[in-house]
């Protein structure tokens, strides 16, 4: 344990007591901790930030990738943008309608550690035949796609802080590059940091750089637990994908999923519908920085 203790980052800030850790160490491009948390089963924890745990992934996966998905009528084009995890790549599998997935992840040693360590929470994911796997810098992969893609997710690592190394690929000129590679009538989903008073300031760089960029964006929030936050997550497109009135959303994504044989266990059509109707607070923090929420 004290070899493995001196692998440890110095600036790892998980906040949660590690019963066992499972796998430590350094990537070409990042800090990795799988570790079993007492309370929330396996974890990852990339650069000393959270990103998963075993117990609620599936409320952030569900709430990150489904309500793009079923805003859209069919789906066949999808990319993942990052993901390493699997699991959003599990989500987007869950359509029947798709007929190919191209998941970017730049960084291959990881997801194979993530096949290794937590294979079954991709659900065989992994092995579909819809599945391209690229390991390249998304930005470069955006000049030669042919494109075409009906849906995006975007599950790149957090970028609150305007400092960090990832935060071009949440601004306006990487969204533009994006844009040129949707279908008409496509819908973008990116995780864009907590959605908190205090922590406001993140999620708000992300969705004034869509609003750039996008007719339509819409935040939306799900509680993770493990997070200790409502975890925010930006909806973009061309047009106003779902209707305005809570109801009508929630009847069409029951709907939706419905027609394409989905169980929704984490959060259900309901409690996704809901993720768009904002605490008041949040509402007057994000009108205030222009547009409206």
């Amino acid at each position: 344990m004290l070899e493995l203790k001196q692998q440890l980052n110095p600036s790892d800030r998980v906040f949660h007591e590690i019963a066992e850790v499972l796998a430590v160490g350094e990537t070409a491009w990042q800090h990795y901790l799988f570790f079993k948390s007492p309370v929330h089963g396996v974890c990852l924890a990339l650069d000393g930030d959270l990103q998963s745990c075993q117990a609620d992934e599936g409320l952030y996966h569900e709430a990150l990738v489904q309500p793009a998905m079923l805003s859209h009528p069919r789906p066949r084009r999808v990319l993942i943008m990052g993901g390493g995890e699997g699991a959003t790549l599990r989500e987007v599998l869950r359509h029947p309608t798709v007929e190919k997935v191209v998941m970017v992840d730049l960084d291959e040693e990881l997801v194979g550690l993530c096949q290794e360590i937590i294979p079954d929470w991709a659900e065989g994911a992994w092995d579909d035949p819809r599945l391209e796997l690229r390991h390249e810098d998304i930005v470069r992969y955006l000049e030669h796609t042919p494109g075409g893609f009906d849906a995006v997710v975007g599950d790149l690592i957090d970028a609150s802080e305007a400092s960090s190394p990832a935060a071009e690929l949440y601004g306006p000129a990487f969204y533009r590059k994006l844009a040129a590679a949707l279908a008409p009538g496509a819908v973008l989903a990116t995780q864009a940091g907590p959605l908190t008073p205090a922590q406001i300031a993140g999620h708000r760089r992300v969705r004034q750089s869509l609003a750039k960029v996008f007719e339509r964006v819409s935040s939306y929030g799900a509680v993770v637990p493990s997070f200790y936050d409502l975890w925010g997550f930006v909806l973009a497109a061309g047009q106003d994908p779902l209707p305005a009135e809570l109801g009508r959303r929630a009847a069409l994504f029951a709907e939706r999923a419905a027609e394409r044989g989905l169980e929704l266990p984490n959060l259900g059509p309901e409690a996704l519908a809901a993720a768009f109707v904002l605490p008041r607070k949040l509402k007057a923090a994000l009108e205030a920085s222009g547009g409206a929420a």
